[in-house]
């Protein structure tokens, strides 16, 4: 089955992560547990997920992002050894279905041996390259727009 199809099975609100069996866990922490990918980008795709429903990164507490750290280094690293690349992959907030985000629960994903493609692009070598000033331009956006008071 097509993850899309999955996805209008169990419909839109549904969290598979409340639903995890023993069995389809690969390691499990106080806090988080670790997961093959059910709908995986590249093989050996894992995703690590805290226990409790939280939505926002900034939601967890200390204990829990010291945990969470650990996992996401100790798996890298597992994965670094069969794998040339490792992408980590931040998925929180709430899903608004336009970037592929489907699951209303904060989670990562370590992705290995998988490119990121632009929207439009065939090739990821195809993406703009800034100028010195337009550099300097694009970064002095983002002060302006995430560090205004």
């Amino acid at each position: 089955m097509k993850y899309i199809e999955a996805l209008r099975k169990f419909g839109k609100n549904y969290n598979p992560f409340i639903h995890i069996k023993k069995e389809e866990i690969v390691e499990e922490e106080q806090n988080f547990i670790v997961i093959a990918a059910r709908a995986p980008y590249a093989k050996n795709h894992l995703l690590i997920i805290p226990k409790r429903q939280v939505y926002l990164l900034k939601e967890l507490n200390e204990i829990e992002k010291n945990e969470m750290w650990k996992l996401i280094e100790r798996w890298t690293t597992k994965l670094q050894k069969k794998h040339k690349d490792v992408n980590l992959l931040l998925r929180d907030w709430l899903v608004e279905w336009n970037i592929g985000k489907s699951i209303n629960h904060l989670h990562f994903h370590l992705i290995p041996d998988c490119a990121i493609w632009l929207e439009g692009k065939s090739n990821p070598d195809d993406r703009k390259f800034f100028s010195d000033q337009e550099y300097i331009e694009n970064t002095e956006k983002i002060k302006k727009e995430f560090l205004a008071k």
